[in-house]
């Protein structure tokens, strides 16, 4: 029985080898690089795909650049399945060209978002203890020394907000279009009930025309930080300049206090990236934009009317 069904595989192979098939070898491969090329687009679009018969429907315009059937096909890895030392090196050629093509891949898309990682965050600008004088230079006078303060930009990881200062400021230079990511956390020493606490943040233009991101509110509790963070996209390269007040407040009516408390607590791990936007999302939000710019300027001009 085994000697039997041994001749019926050689006979079967010969037969094969001997027979025409639609595809010689180098397209057949190009073929197998296509459609795992194919699989791999498919999978991030849609998911693991069920089963092969359902690959069939998007393999269409593939057996036709190749001028062939689905039967063609089968015919095809029927042929050369047959033969595994030629099949194993048709698989490696096409293993090779789809590690080399992912590598080239990764390696531009590394160049795409080599952003990403770059913290553009410049520091808080914030009044600050600069130098200790003494009051008087009369040999004869007890000096008393007092502190000079004077407005720099502190790179810290935290910093503190008091008295002195209310808020934070931040202003970050050479703005071009994109798409920027902000994150931050403010936690708040004292309740600070009746005033709404936010962070507010514009894009600036050299005419002074400002781009408002939406406001990013701030609690009361004093227990928890709160963790705040956007991300916009600027499509008009005549804004340059981006401004950060960390936080601003406003009186809140709706709470009833008798003496409104200074603000009192730190800001931390503020990180501003402007990151990479693929061409079809981007293209999308550059028609959002023009959408949201033209609202605007309709908003502005019904209200001078």
């Amino acid at each position: 029985m085994k000697r039997i069904l041994w001749v019926i595989l050689i006979i079967a192979a010969i037969t094969a080898c001997s027979k025409k098939v639609p595809l010689d070898k180098d397209q057949f491969t190009s073929l197998l690089i296509d459609m795992h090329t194919t699989d791999g687009m498919l999978s991030v679009a849609r998911g693991d795909i069920r089963t092969e018969k359902d690959n069939y429907l998007y393999y269409n315009d593939l057996f036709e650049k190749y001028g062939i059937t689905r039967e063609d096909f089968d015919s095809c890895v029927t042929y050369y399945s047959l033969q595994s030392a030629l099949f194993n090196k048709i698989y490696d050629v096409v293993i090779d060209t789809l590690s080399r093509r992912q590598t080239k891949i990764m390696r531009e898309w590394k160049e795409l978002t080599v952003n990403d990682t770059v913290n553009l965050f410049p520091g808080y600008t914030m009044i600050v203890a600069d130098t200790i004088r003494s009051d008087s230079t009369q040999a004869k006078v007890r000096k008393k020394d007092s502190i000079v303060y004077e407005t720099r930009v502190v790179k810290a990881d935290t910093v503190y907000f008091d008295k002195r200062n209310q808020f934070v400021l931040v202003k970050l230079d050479s703005i071009v279009p994109g798409m920027y990511k902000f994150t931050s956390t403010i936690k708040l020493e004292k309740s600070d009930r009746g005033k709404r606490n936010f962070i507010q943040t514009y894009f600036l233009s050299a005419d002074n025309d400002t781009l408002k991101v939406p406001d990013q509110y701030v609690g009361v509790d004093t227990l928890r930080p709160y963790k705040k963070d956007w991300e916009f996209y600027v499509a008009d390269s005549s804004y340059t300049k981006l401004f950060m007040k960390i936080p601003k407040s406003d009186r809140d009516t709706r709470v009833k206090v008798k003496k409104l408390n200074d603000r009192e607590g730190c800001v931390y791990k503020t990180e501003i990236f402007k990151t990479y936007v693929a061409p079809n999302r981007e293209k999308q939000l550059k028609k959002e934009y023009e959408q949201r710019r033209q609202m605007e300027l309709e908003r502005k001009s019904a209200k001078k009317k």
